[in-house]
């Protein structure tokens, strides 16, 4: 079994642009397959007990024009998106690193999906 991305959607900030501006782009995503299966409790406290508590996720995003010739507009970005997992089942339990909560509540979204 592979992992699939699915229902990716990428989703601007406004329709048009000129020269100068700067483009926002949100990427949206599902992701299933093996690489969501191994989200699962037992994986995630074996890494977290080997100090293994990063996420990291690289994508990278090229503009191209459009028509006959197609070429860049600009160079093509690589970027990454890292989470630490935090793991608990006492919710009172702060997590010291909130801005990047990851852990306990992916799972539940996941397992929802």
């Amino acid at each position: 079994m592979a992992s699939e991305i699915s229902n990716l959607s990428l989703v601007k900030d406004k329709d048009a642009y000129s020269v100068d501006d700067s483009i926002t782009l949100n990427v949206k995503f599902s992701l299933s397959g093996e690489m969501r299966d191994a989200f699962n409790e037992k994986n995630w406290t074996d890494a977290y007990n080997k100090n293994d508590n990063q996420f990291k996720l690289k994508y990278g995003i090229k503009l191209v024009s459009s028509g006959l010739r197609k070429h860049d507009v600009v160079k093509p970005i690589d970027t990454y998106r890292k989470a630490s997992i935090f793991w608990t089942r006492n919710p009172k339990l702060v997590n010291p690193m909130k801005e990047k909560e990851f852990g306990y509540k992916l799972q539940k979204i996941l397992s929802q999906l």
